[in-house]
């Protein structure tokens, strides 16, 4: 599993580093009827973190408005108000994640347990949230219990003792995905790390961003995220296909800059603030993210002379301020601005998953059973599922091409 280090976190203010971009490499990737007219004399401007020690306006008031505009676009809005219904593949996959998510979700082997532990004291649990057919033994229920009643009491110190980003991190959000993992994930998953990496420049949204010697440079919109999963190179099934990707000349599957990460299949993220953290923020730098996840998939799927509905391609993405966790759905979308493709993000998705957080034993287990779909989404390899019906067989077209 991968670990955060002990390093002091990024100003997530701040715009990110990335590495040089050439003027021969295109900010769209995205099929668009109007693609950005690059030309000689197009050039890329770095982040301004790299040029200038002086902080940046923060992204949170002018980012929507940017992204919007860019090369590819991306639209964040929320699921009411659509002029147009969202696609079937959003629907279908938001009442995949929401199956179980508001009853029969805590085994009713912990009801006296729950009501008798005095360390998280009174917690209110509905009837219907106990689940009597849940099978498991007694050693097993205890075990979940130890790790659930501790997801909780490090929640509450970190929203009352007001401790910081790292501390939501490794104290919660981390132990809480573990153990969906343990119980869902059948040694498929990495959960990874990222807020170090660099997302390749070739798939991120450029700017207008003119400067007094360059009136046709452009400014790279670059954010990052703090997690994401990923299939693990570990799993006998992904590591065969990681190395036939290798041999194929194909091994760079991901939107990361980092050496190990680029090579490894990707799927969905997560961007993390402390109680007190500002929501838009967190939510733009998971909708660029996810974005630039996007968009290398669409790459390799037509790297692989596959053809796909874009909506079929519809990813789940989260945000998480303290307690609460939000739910987003991202796909590609042509003509999504004046006639340009770019990434459509929806949500939150509030009506569906009301008040997810971690400030209750009811939520924990509510949460469990969310993330747990999603990871059964990730791998499922039938025709509905994400694997079996799009990224799964874009890799394996990859792995059994020749080498270029």
């Amino acid at each position: 599993m991968s670990h955060r280090c002990d390093s002091p976190k990024r100003q997530k203010t701040e715009p990110e580093p990335v590495d040089e971009v050439l003027p021969e490499q295109s900010a769209s990737h995205l099929s668009s009827t109007t693609p950005f007219p690059l030309h000689e004399k197009t050039t890329f401007s770095p982040p301004t973190s790299r040029l200038s020690s002086k902080r940046s306006s923060s992204p949170t008031r002018e980012t929507p408005i940017i992204l919007r505009s860019a090369w590819p676009p991306v639209v964040v809005e929320g699921l009411n108000g659509l002029k147009v219904a969202p696609p079937m593949h959003v629907e279908r996959l938001g009442d995949l994640l929401a199956d179980g998510v508001d009853s029969h979700f805590i085994p009713k082997g912990l009801e006296h347990v729950i009501k008798s532990d005095p360390d998280v004291g009174y917690q209110v649990i509905k009837p219907a949230d106990y689940d009597s057919g849940d099978i498991r033994s007694a050693d097993e229920l205890t075990a979940l219990w130890e790790t659930v009643k501790n997801l909780f009491l490090n929640a509450r110190d970190c929203k009352d003792c007001n401790r910081d980003e790292n501390a939501w991190c490794n104290d919660v959000l981390q132990p809480l995905i573990h153990l969906v993992m343990r119980i869902y994930g059948n040694k498929q998953w990495w959960f990874q790390s990222v807020q170090s990496q660099s997302i390749n420049p070739a798939y991120l949204s450029a700017i207008p961003g003119p400067t007094p010697n360059d009136a046709n440079c452009l400014k790279l919109v670059d954010r990052k995220i703090d997690y994401a999963l990923s299939y693990s190179h570990r799993h006998p099934a992904y590591s065969s296909l990681y190395s036939r990707l290798t041999a194929a000349n194909k091994e760079e599957v991901s939107h990361s800059h980092d050496t190990f990460t680029k090579r490894t299949a990707l799927f969905s993220g997560f961007e993390v603030k402390p109680a007190y953290g500002v929501h838009a923020e967190a939510e733009l730098q998971m909708s660029i993210w996810i974005a630039a996840a996007l968009c290398k998939k669409q790459q390799l799927a037509s790297t692989a002379q596959l053809l796909f509905e874009p909506a079929a391609m519809v990813e789940p993405a989260f945000t998480v301020i303290g307690h609460e966790h939000y739910v987003y759905y991202a796909y590609p979308q042509n003509e999504l601005v004046a006639g340009r493709s770019g990434v459509h993000v929806l949500g939150p998705d509030s009506d569906r998953f009301e008040k997810l957080g971690t400030d209750s034993i009811r939520g924990i287990f509510r949460l469990v059973r969310l993330y747990g779909n999603l990871l059964q989404y990730g791998t499922d390899d039938g025709e509905d599922g994400y694997w079996g019906g799009f990224l799964g067989v874009v890799l394996e077209k990859l792995a059994s091409t020749s080498p270029v």
